[in-house]
């Protein structure tokens, strides 16, 4: 099994002046340096969690179909598409009918649907494909003049809760950080905010300046994601006298309650 990723989104999960205000660094000497280290703090913190913090579009390779498809990266946002090669060795796509996706549970789940069953493969590695999207926090361009954030494969549903953040840019006018609001009038690639569950459309006035993201991170993943990056920032060589190759222990305590296991 493999479980790789196709298309990463080019934001980052804390901004360059979110980044530099904990390191307490005013110059932009080795902006460069600290983007560097939040990426790095970021793969990580996802592999230790078994988790995007950012959207990314992943593939799961399989040999063949297992009873239950769990790809490894939560949250499970939707499935692009299962691909899969056929008793004659043909390329084949699943019809999206066919199978349930289980977007609430970490993991995420995929089953056949109700009365289905996956079916038989070309016994050989690599069999199937599963195109997926995960990620907690989704990168959106903001359309005034219609009110929508576009994102392609956001997998909200019309009543969903999120928020929505910067993450290096300026937000669109009409919409406030750290606030609750509700999916509406979603389109499979678009989605509109309200106040309240079912009510009507925010009205966004400016679009912003990009990146800003829909979705939300714990503050626990967001602090240990800010220790690691400080370590490596303080600790640029292996050094053998310490274990300084090692995940700070106040962050690793922070990421524990959110590491994903397997059901």
């Amino acid at each position: 099994m493999t479980d790789v990723v196709f298309l990463s989104a080019a934001a980052k999960p804390i901004s360059l002046a979110a980044a530099k205000e904990h390191l307490r660094v005013t110059s932009s000497d080795e902006d460069a340096l600290i983007d560097t280290l939040i990426r790095a703090a970021a793969g990580h913190v996802e592999s230790f969690c078994r988790r995007a913090l950012v959207k990314q579009t992943r593939k799961l390779v399989l040999d063949c179909f297992p009873a239950v498809i769990e790809p490894q990266r939560s949250p499970l946002r939707s499935v692009s598409s299962i691909q899969y090669l056929d008793t004659a060795g043909d390329l084949q796509t699943l019809d999206a009918s066919r199978y349930r996706v289980d977007n609430y549970s970490c993991p995420g789940r995929i089953t056949p649907a109700y009365g289905d069953s996956w079916p038989s493969t070309y016994p050989v590695m690599n069999a199937v494909i599963v195109t997926y999207v995960a990620g907690h926090l989704l990168p959106v361009i903001a359309d005034a003049s219609a009110d929508t954030l576009s994102c392609a494969g956001h997998g909200y549903a019309n009543g969903d809760p999120t928020r929505i953040q910067t993450i290096g840019g300026t937000l669109p006018t009409g919409l406030t950080a750290e606030t609750d609001y509700y999916v509406v009038e979603k389109t499979a690639d678009t989605v509109k905010l309200s106040a309240t569950s079912g009510g009507a459309a925010i009205d966004i006035t400016a679009a912003g300046t990009v990146p800003n993201a829909i979705g939300d991170l714990a503050p626990e993943i967001v602090a240990a994601l800010k220790m690691i990056m400080a370590h490596l920032w303080m600790n640029r060589e292996e050094n053998a006298d310490f274990q300084l190759h090692e995940m700070p222990f106040n962050a690793q305590q922070l990421l524990a309650p959110f590491r994903v296991t397997r059901f």
